[in-house]
């Protein structure tokens, strides 16, 4: 059964008021909370979208943003890679359009979805670029993010990744898109983290802020 996106006109409400008291770079709480906390800017309605997975459909969400053309990759519980023949998205007005699949083992397809960032030294968050593309294969499925801090940057920074959970309530249920942490680190330092991703098709981001303000600092991530 299809997950149904939309809020009822009292969740809405709600939501909404609630978006007037959060501020624009807060750090999201990543455990899960009541449906009245949940604000305007932090809900993502998923796409009128159906993937199909080797010929099949599937209930996986397809988000805003992603991007059928990139590189993606199919992960399970645990951050398990899970192989694929073809994915396929279906829209609402009939438009297709292929998925490229790619295994997570394939080092060359992973490297190419390495992406830079950079934190002016203002001491507030930045987003990066949008990485590639991952589908969320059960409700469960984690991924892995990996930052580096560039060893010519004199700054240092803090990171969280993007990830997703799913909310219910009385007459449907919404995503929230949430930004959990992932370490911070200082000039050629290294790490990263796994982040619940659920049942959902989107692009990896991160949010990163220099820590060592009013230096700035750079580097990549995946």
């Amino acid at each position: 059964m299809k997950i149904t996106p939309a809020l009822s006109a009292a969740a809405l409400l709600v939501v909404i008021a609630g978006s007037m008291s959060a501020p624009a770079y807060a750090n999201e709480d990543p455990q899960p909370v009541p449906p009245e906390q949940i604000t305007e800017s932090n809900v993502v309605v998923p796409l009128d979208a159906t993937i199909l997975i080797d010929g099949k459909p599937t209930d996986i969400a397809v988000m805003p943003d992603f991007d059928p053309e990139a590189p993606a990759m199919v992960f399970g519980d645990s951050g398990e890679p899970v192989p694929v023949e073809s994915i396929e998205v279906v829209y609402a007005d009939g438009q297709r359009a292929e998925v490229s699949a790619v295994s997570p083992t394939n080092r060359a397809a992973v490297a190419s979805c390495t992406r830079g960032w950079a934190a002016p030294g203002t001491g507030t968050w930045y987003y990066s670029v949008l990485g590639c593309s991952h589908i969320g294969f059960t409700a469960t499925a984690t991924v892995g993010y990996k930052w580096t801090v560039d060893g010519n940057s004199n700054g240092s920074a803090c990171f969280q990744g993007r990830g997703y959970h799913l909310y219910s309530y009385p007459g449907g249920s919404t995503y929230k898109e949430i930004y959990s942490g992932l370490g911070c680190g200082g000039s050629g330092s290294d790490g990263g983290g796994s982040i619940l991703w659920g049942n959902v098709a989107s692009s990896k981001r991160i949010k990163m802020m220099s820590t060592a303000s009013p230096v700035g600092a750079a580097g990549t991530f995946e």
